[in-house]
């Protein structure tokens, strides 16, 4: 049975409702910034990434500070949503997690698609070449066949000679007679070969 996966839709709703996001811009001393860029690099992290993963990491430091610093009501206040964010947060990572794993099933799946795309390019690039092979003998018979006819079309406009028949024998067929119907039968054969490739 397959898996049902929530929609970007559903996840949107689910997890980031009413989410926005903003530019800030601030201003710092450049050995302040040489020194978070050094951390960045030294923990494998891209800029942009790490200065979000620092401002969140210091917010969680101030935040724990003011729960040491807050009374009993406060810091159960502070602890369920600690408790309902690390919740949401085990759910959107296992989402994250079946996103990832349907996101390579399909880059394998279009890989696929574009060698068989490939291959049927070639195919389609062989067809191509033997439509030309054919268009070029379908050609070439056809001058052989106007040939035979125009061929056929001479005997036939010639006047027969025939022999004296003999006595009780029926007469002689003139040879361009037979000639004349050997090319005629010979046309014919060679129009039903190529009459189906005629365009």
């Amino acid at each position: 049975m397959e898996r049902e996966l929530p929609s970007t839709i559903e996840f949107e709703r689910r997890f980031f409702e009413g989410a926005e996001v903003v530019s800030v811009e601030i201003k710092l001393l450049k050995e302040t910034y040489e020194e978070m860029v050094a951390l960045l690099e030294r923990s494998g992290w891209e800029v942009d990434k790490g200065l979000r993963i620092l401002l969140a990491q210091g917010l969680g430091y101030a935040k724990g500070q003011l729960f040491l610093e807050a009374d009993d009501e406060e810091r159960a206040r502070v602890a369920k949503r600690l408790a309902e964010r690390e919740s949401m947060y085990a759910v959107m990572k296992f989402e994250t997690f079946n996103f990832m794993r349907d996101n390579q099933v399909l880059e394998m799946r279009e890989a696929a698609l574009r060698q068989s795309n490939i291959g049927l390019e070639s195919v389609v690039k062989r067809l191509h070449a033997e439509g030309d092979a054919l268009t070029e003998e379908t050609r070439r018979l056809r001058e052989t066949v106007e040939a035979l006819q125009e061929r056929l079309a001479a005997l036939e406009a010639v006047p027969s000679q025939s022999e004296a028949p003999s006595r009780g024998r029926p007469p002689k067929e003139p040879i361009g007679g037979r000639l004349a119907r050997f090319l005629r039968n010979l046309a014919a054969r060679i129009k039903k070969v190529i009459r189906p490739r005629l365009p």
